[in-house]
């Protein structure tokens, strides 16, 4: 069903009328919101030639299908279509090969980082490619390979930040600390000084509500760069940088200082207590301050002791809210007087103790109720570790008191962990047979045969007869695939086979693995719970679905790749 419209789609996405590729790219949006699609190989290689081929010239954005087929084939990561990118990535649109590079990037394979590590550094010798640097976060060398041919376009514009982005994350790696310091300090020290001269026209008015209510992007692009370059410094320092930082120190907004603050403890700088203070109450920054710390194994310099729990209940929430979707209306969401009111302890799905925190905060001369939380209680009363639910409805305070709320809380997320549990994530059968495929194929062949040389007496009964058993096996088959499932239902693993039914809880699993023939699961005392034949899945994305059921757990099952 999904093949004939996809060969359509591409029939039609070559069109020279720009109203057919615009109907047909609709169509292909349409498909691709489908879950559980199952597409044939020779479609998808079919897609990626098609991508790679001259297409009528552009009207418009929207008017790119070498984007849009190469965008939909990337969700079905199999090695054919690995394969296929790599053979057909120089014919893509620029906008393609972006979209190609990020799901080549997920096999990890040596031979195909080499591949990108080429292509990458021949596309920023033009002027319109967008580096994938949070893609490339997770491969330091890679990002060195390129660093190593491209770094002198660090003092290009196109490509400044994205290089500056690439420059932490392989310094953070550990793989070269300082890497071509010669190079990058100087250039570094110019940009911050410039860039210094744009946040200052804000510094004098600095408030909190002013970024988030009138300020925006316009404000928010300088920090992020500002703090780009002060989390660099950690790693190309000098004497000029050090007077940068003790600068810094002295700006109002929070999460500059912190930055600043930050560099000064690695690098032995002098600093106020009372600064580091400010920063561990700021609601902007209290959160920031805790993990960067804790994750320089320097826990013991933050500086609130007690109830570290409920202060960072409030920066949670005001995160929470200040990132929601922009409203259609217009309206601005910033909460103002954020406040403890009570806790509530539960569980989640996994029997793990979580603790909540019922919050009010006013907004627009109206105050909502909040919740802030689940805070992960395994490793103590006030740990910071939270399995992140915090939300508000936008329910009014007054509309009930405390246990109020509080019921209504344990309503909600009873009645969602009750959907999550019955809920359907993942879903695969076997298909056809390849000698019911092989049987079809003959099928279509010899009635195409009798078509072409007309029927007579003594071969009709037979085709039909032929027809009948040979469509009455095919028949069975599906009718016998359609009982043979494998699921991933709330957090159990299931497996269907008729009326026999198999399941394991995630948590329960100590390892998948495969041969040639099947796939294996196996508890936590290492006994094989069941398995099932290769073939009932597409291995590729059942181990994504498997992986992302299981990555939150304190000790995730190995999945073979």
């Amino acid at each position: 069903m999904y093949e004939s419209k996809l060969r359509g789609i591409l029939r039609k996405a070559k069109n020279e009328n720009p109203e057919t590729r615009h109907e047909a790219l609709g169509q292909l949006f349409q498909l691709k919101q489908e879950e559980g699609m199952e597409i044939q190989m020779d479609v998808l290689k079919d897609m990626i030639k098609t991508a790679a081929s001259p297409f009528p010239e552009r009207v418009d954005n929207w008017d790119n299908p070498s984007y849009y087929l190469i965008d939909f084939v990337c969700d079905f990561p199999q090695p054919e279509v690995i394969d296929g990118l790599i053979k057909h990535f120089d014919g893509f649109d620029i906008q393609a090969k972006e979209r190609a590079i990020e799901v080549l990037l997920l096999t990890e394979e040596e031979e195909i980082f080499y591949f990108l590590e080429e292509k990458i550094i021949g596309l920023m010798q033009t002027e319109d490619f967008l580096i994938p640097y949070r893609e490339l976060t997770s491969y330091p060398m890679l990002i060195k390979g390129i660093l190593d041919t491209t770094l002198e376009k660090l003092d290009f514009k196109n490509y400044k930040f994205a290089i500056y982005d690439m420059l932490l994350s392989l310094n953070t790696a550990g793989v070269e600390q300082g890497y071509r310091k010669e190079v990058v300090l100087p250039i570094l020290l110019k940009d911050y000084q410039a860039e210094k001269l744009e946040y200052l026209k804000f510094n004098q008015d600095y408030t909190t509500k002013y970024v988030y209510t009138a300020w925006k992007d316009s404000y928010l692009i300088v920090r992020s760069r500002m703090r780009l370059f002060l989390h660099l410094m950690e790693f190309y320092f000098s004497t000029e940088i050090a007077q940068e930082l003790q600068e810094a120190l002295d700006f109002l907004d929070p999460f500059l200082k912190t930055e600043a603050i930050l560099v000064c403890i690695s690098k032995n700088l002098p600093y106020e207590n009372g600064t580091l203070l400010q920063c561990a109450e700021d609601i902007e920054t209290a959160e920031m301050v805790f993990w960067e710390l804790k994750d320089k194994n320097l826990e013991h310099l933050y500086p609130i002791k007690e109830a570290k729990q409920p202060h960072l209940a409030k920066t949670r929430l005001f995160s929470t809210i200040i990132n929601l979707p922009e409203e259609e209306d217009g309206v601005i969401r910033y909460p103002e007087d954020i406040e403890i009111i009570d806790k509530v302890d539960t569980e989640n799905a996994y029997g793990q103790p979580l603790r909540y925190y019922l919050l009010k905060f006013s907004e627009h001369n109206v105050v909502y109720a909040g919740w802030a939380g689940g805070y992960a209680l395994e490793d103590g009363d006030d740990t910071a570790n939270l399995w992140d639910g915090s939300y508000t409805d936008f329910v009014e305070f007054t509309s009930a008191n405390i246990e109020g709320h509080k019921q209504q809380f344990l309503q909600k997320r009873a009645e969602e962990i009750e959907e999550y549990e019955n809920s359907v994530f993942y879903e695969s059968s076997p298909r056809l047979s390849r000698g019911a495929w092989f049987f079809l194929a003959l099928l279509i062949t010899h009635w195409a045969r009798e078509l072409f040389t007309g029927f007579n007496n003594g071969t009709i009964l037979i085709s039909v007869l032929f027809t009948v058993i040979g469509g009455g096996f095919c028949l069975y088959e599906v009718a016998k695939n359609k009982k043979r499932k494998i699921m991933i239902i709330g957090k159990q693993l299931v497996k269907t086979d008729g009326t026999k039914q198999n399941s394991i809880g995630m948590s329960q699993i100590k390892k998948v693995s495969y041969d040639n023939k099947h796939v294996l699961v196996y508890n936590l005392k290492n006994e094989l719970a069941f398995k099932f034949p290769k073939k009932w899945v597409r291995y590729e994305l059942f181990y994504l679905y498997m992986k992302e059921h299981t990555g939150h757990l304190n000790n995730s099952p190995f999945i073979q790749s």
